[in-house]
């Protein structure tokens, strides 16, 4: 399956209605610990390395500080993940926490 980009709007609403949902925050862990809205931080350069764990998710919602590193690794998890559905916020953690 393509990845879906989700404006921070959609993305908050979708997040809080899917009780399938596993968050993601895909930020380095310094910037995870000064401010995250939840879900689990792997950095974007480790993601890739735990694609097993991450096989048994129906729905992966994936955040950054921006939406350009989520978006990136949405893309790489579309190829390995085919079974699942995969949303990457626009805008980032920024835009979510201004909705």
């Amino acid at each position: 399956m393509k990845f879906i980009e989700l404006e921070a709007d959609a993305f908050k609403a979708e997040l809080n209605q899917n009780k399938n949902a596993y968050l993601l925050d895909v930020r380095e862990e310094y910037e995870f610990e000064d401010d995250n809205v939840g879900g689990v931080n792997i950095p974007m350069g480790e993601v890739l390395s735990h694609v097993e764990e991450l096989k048994g998710k129906v729905n992966i919602y994936l955040i950054c500080k921006s939406g350009k590193r989520s978006r990136a690794v949405a893309y790489h998890l579309s190829k390995e993940l085919e079974k699942c559905n995969i949303y990457s916020c626009i805008g980032g953690i920024d835009a979510y926490t201004a909705v």
